[in-house]
Parts: C-alpha cells; structure tokens; sequence
C-alpha cells in the first residue's frame, strides 16, 4: 500500500540532473527497503507521523545522507548509493536521528 502512494522521480523533472541509472538504482533500493517493513519508522521520518497520507513524494538529490522535507511529504535519497547494504544503513541512521515527528518537544 505504501508503495502505490509514492510518486517517484521522474525523468524530465526540475530536479537535479542526475542520470537514469542512478535514479533507478536508488529507488530500486527504497523499494527493497520497504518491503522489508520498519514502516512505522519511515513513515515517522518521512512525514512526520506514521499515519499514512494520500501521497509521497522521492526526491533523488546530491547529499551525503537521506532527509526529509516533512511539510512536503518529501524523502530525499543521495544518489551516491552503490550498494544495497551502504544504502540501508544510512537510511536507517537518519531513520534513527528522528525520534518524533515534527512540532513535538
């Protein structure tokens, strides 16, 4: 159900240029990752809550490690990923830096 609400980078977009590839291989990468659960903490991360909302956007940028723009519903994976398991624990340090959702003290 997750998945069905992601709207994934596209091609064309005003985003950052970065090549088909590499966008392929970091969403491929999200999608291994959801589908090995830990959602309610993604979720957390991503959006602020773990209820989900109507849509989610990704976002392939040039950081060092994955953020999220809450207000926007917005995850934002660096393209640097070459490898499954460097891509999992980075997400899940940033995954483990927030331990709230926004607004809470």
């Amino acid at each position: 159900m997750l998945l069905q609400k992601i709207t994934w980078p596209v091609e064309d977009s005003d985003d950052e240029d970065f090549d088909l590839e590499s966008t392929c291989r970091i969403t491929g990468f999200l999608r291994m990752f959801i589908e090995k659960g830990t959602l309610a903490q993604l979720l957390t991360f991503w959006v602020g809550w773990e209820m989900l909302p109507p849509e989610l956007r990704v976002e392939i940028s040039g950081g060092t490690l994955p953020t999220s723009s809450t207000c926007f519903e917005t995850l934002k994976l660096p393209a640097h990923f070459k490898t499954y398991m460097d891509f999992e624990k980075s997400l899940v340090s940033a995954i483990n830096s927030a331990q709230t959702g926004f607004g809470l003290v």
